[in-house]
């Protein structure tokens, strides 16, 4: 499993963490910000994937480009819930 961190553009602190399923029909995503907090968020979200999955261990990955997200509404709900 490969779960791969992307910073979003236009911010300075968030970033956001995403994995596929295994079969590839659903992606598993966290938005979490660069602090103590957002360090246990993203912990606590690959422990979840790994019990979930059932695997023994994830590669994480950062990615190279910023995240540029299309619709700011979409970035708004999501940091409500």
């Amino acid at each position: 499993m490969t779960i791969i961190i992307r910073k979003l553009d236009k911010t300075k602190h968030e970033y956001l963490a995403y994995t596929k399923s295994l079969c590839g029909k659903a992606t598993y995503f966290i938005l979490f910000e660069d602090n103590i907090l957002g360090a246990v968020t993203l912990h606590n979200f690959i422990e979840m994937l790994k019990a979930f999955f059932k695997q023994n261990k994830a590669e994480v990955v950062i990615g190279d480009k910023s995240l540029k997200v299309k619709n700011e509404m979409v970035l708004d709900l999501i940091r409500k819930y």
